[in-house]
């Protein structure tokens, strides 16, 4: 392993470790958190590039695609949701309902910001993650020439990345099934950047499975009648 690959670990590690100890840290209001979040997946990228490999890390994200794989991408995307939902209606019963509220309250999403959340998970963080993941971590690594540790390190990051997150919010089962499911995801999404040639593709899926999962928090405040 050369020392760029050794670095792009280091500093994909940092900002994932960093991400996830202000989760669990006093300081975890939700718009807090979400800039810090932004400003820890564009930084580390942007000064990797910079200072390791000092090139443009728009180049590696930006390239021109394929339109027909982009449509196809849009037809998983809409299976992608179709199956969440299939899925969450299958285990509905075993899902703490109050951890969800919970989650939401411990994150300081209120009635009163949660359009705000709702749109930046489904439409920004979907964004932001693809272009860490796949576009920093996965393409870089690929185009050093060690595609199978492209796809095994940035899936398994991304599943991981996400603990934090779901931590206290759904039961160890279903954190263990989504742990594997992301793992999963993430290698779904390498492949589409590389069949689509570019991130709109694995963006396009990304945003359709956020949509699906906010929309079943939707369901919960909606049918339990919380009022969070």
């Amino acid at each position: 392993m050369n020392k760029n690959i050794r670095l792009l670990i280091v500093f994909s590690l940092a900002a994932c470790v960093l991400h996830g100890a202000l989760l669990f840290s006093p300081f975890t209001n939700y718009l807090f958190t979400s800039v810090v979040k932004v400003i820890l997946f564009a930084s580390f990228p942007l000064i990797y590039f910079r200072l390791v490999l000092r090139e443009k890390f728009t180049s590696y994200i930006f390239i021109k695609g394929n339109a027909r794989n982009i449509k196809l991408a849009f037809a998983l995307g809409a299976a992608v949701f179709l199956f969440i939902w299939g899925v969450f209606w299958v285990i509905r019963a075993h899902i703490d309902n109050q951890l969800v509220v919970s989650a939401l309250e411990a994150n300081s999403i209120t009635q009163s910001n949660f359009v705000f959340v709702f749109l930046y998970i489904v439409v920004i963080n979907a964004t932001l993650e693809q272009v860490f993941f796949r576009g920093f971590i996965f393409q870089t690594m690929d185009r050093m020439g060690r595609p199978g540790l492209a796809h095994c390190y940035s899936s398994v990051l991304f599943s991981l990345y996400h603990i934090p997150i779901l931590f206290g919010a759904v039961t160890w089962e279903i954190m263990l099934l989504c742990t594997v499911g992301l793992i999963v995801a993430g290698l779904i999404f390498n492949l589409l950047a590389v069949k689509c040639k570019n991130l709109l593709g694995s963006i396009v899926v990304h945003v359709s499975a956020n949509l699906a999962l906010n929309l079943i928090v939707v369901y919960h405040l909606v049918v339990y009648g919380y009022g969070f």
